[in-house]
């Protein structure tokens, strides 16, 4: 079960092909081992030439490990699994048809379902049609169905858009943006499409599903059910699993599924949802919610969390201010790095703009990433192609990871050698997790001073 064609070597070791782009944990595990290197070459690297010989290092060695050793240990894994289910259904095809119904989406994260591949193909060219691997076909229906039953029973605004686009690209036989989008992090409902698929391939197995040549997903594939002498009770099967495995899988999800619930202002728990309305009337007797000055009041008059918050984020710079929309780098203003301003500085001082800690320090000093206590994420890039100055010119009052207060001295910079340079010394300011808020407002003014109010979130 461990031979495996081997099409080229890296330096002696063999290489065995395998297919990664439907899979999710042998990614992870690169990634992880990844991170091993990086962290390894970023101690004793020097801090000049981290920025790029850190990460070239880190793909030359992770690279090919995942390759030599991740890919092989998946692909045994899938023939290992395969070779277990071909077994059980020597003596019973329902058994072995309810394990590849139950498994498959699990099989498919860890990139484990490639060992049935050559199995599927074998069994079409030698017997004209397959029966070993098909029960799946019952999961890419159950999944749909799940993810149906969430779209009617979801108050959640954002997840009951996600649901119909799924569903529909799942009855095509497209369900990993379903898995990995909805079912998955939610769980239960991963684990419903599962009992749901172990139930049609149970069927499937118990009644020899099969099919008779390649090609199709979803319900493209029902051509291929077909029985080459035209008859129709394998494709009858088919349709008969498929809807067996779509009521299940709807109904449990209806009984089962609720909304994630969060703690309220008032120490109870409510749905997880954004179609709440933000301000309710009642009676005197059965309590008060009024919306004023941002507040809600909860039932004994108090006042509970506020409905909107305003985040004040101070210059750290004295000069001029540019709108973002004026800035000079197009990727800086065209927001797809955050949303602020850029201010041309008329003076090397750099302060903290909020209490916070510093979680980016660019090796060339010419960046600073601020996670700010209220939650804000900043980014103060000072000059514009300043990287290739490779620290010349900038003088880190901080480290990576030390905690700031507002106002306090975190950079200094030569204004004067930054030009002398060639290098424009516009300095962006700006909120890198935008999109978590509802808006960041930019003072109107054409200067500011260190210190002063340069951007509103809200």
């Amino acid at each position: 079960m461990f031979e495996s064609p081997v099409y080229t070597t890296f330096f002696g070791i063999p290489l065995i092909a395998m297919n990664y782009t439907g899979t999710v944990i042998p990614v992870i595990f690169v990634v992880y081992f990844a991170s091993k290197c990086e962290k390894l070459f970023s101690k004793f690297i020097p801090d000049l030439v981290k920025f790029f010989f850190v990460p070239m290092l880190t793909l030359l060695v992770a690279l090919p490990v995942g390759f030599v050793v991740i890919g092989p240990i998946a692909t045994f894994g899938s023939n290992i699994i395969a070779d277990v289910v071909i077994s059980i259904r020597d003596f019973s095809p329902m058994v072995a048809g309810a394990i590849v119904g139950l498994t498959w989406q699990i099989l498919v994260i860890f990139g484990l379902h490639w060992g049935f591949i050559p199995v599927y193909i074998n069994n079409i060219q030698l017997n004209g049609y397959d029966n070993v691997m098909m029960p799946f076909f019952a999961c890419t229906f159950a999944t749909s169905a799940v993810v149906l039953a969430i779209f009617f029973k979801t108050k959640n605004r954002k997840l009951k858009e996600m649901c119909l686009p799924n569903f529909i690209s799942g009855i095509f036989g497209v369900t990993e943006p379903a898995i990995y989008g909805i079912t998955l992090p939610l769980k239960k409902p991963f684990i419903i499409s599962c009992i749901a698929g172990m139930i049609g391939g149970g069927f499937y197995g118990a009644f020899n599903f099969r099919k008779f040549s390649m090609g199709g997903m979803g319900i493209f594939e029902f051509p291929a059910m077909i029985e080459p002498d035209g008859g129709m009770g394998n494709l009858i099967v088919a349709f008969v699993g498929a809807i067996l495995s779509m009521v299940i899988g709807f109904i449990l999800t209806m009984i089962v599924y609720k909304d994630k619930t969060e703690p309220a202002a008032d120490g109870k728990t409510g749905p997880d949802t954004e179609d709440q309305s933000s301000t309710q009337e009642t009676s005197a007797e059965t309590g008060k919610t009024s919306k004023a000055d941002g507040n809600i009041a909860s039932n004994n008059g108090q006042p509970a969390a506020p409905l909107v918050k305003k985040l004040e984020i101070a210059s750290p710079l004295t000069g001029k201010i540019i709108q973002q929309e004026d800035m000079q780098d197009e990727a800086f203003a065209s927001g797809v790095l955050g949303k602020g301003v850029a201010i041309q500085p008329e003076d090397g001082k750099v302060y903290a703009p909020a209490d916070g800690e510093i979680s980016v320090l660019f090796p060339t000093f010419h960046a600073i990433g601020i996670q700010t206590e209220s939650g804000a994420e900043l980014l103060i890039h000072i000059g514009l192609n300043t990287v290739q100055l490779e620290g010349r010119g900038f003088t880190p009052k901080v480290h990576q990871g030390d905690k700031i207060t507002k106002g306090q001295l975190i950079m200094e910079f030569d204004k004067d050698l930054i030009e002398k340079e060639g290098y424009s010394t516009e300095t962006p300011v700006l909120v890198s997790n935008a999109d978590d808020y509802m808006d960041v407002i930019a003072e109107k003014a054409d200067h500011t001073e260190a210190g002063g109010n340069l951007l509103t979130v809200i």
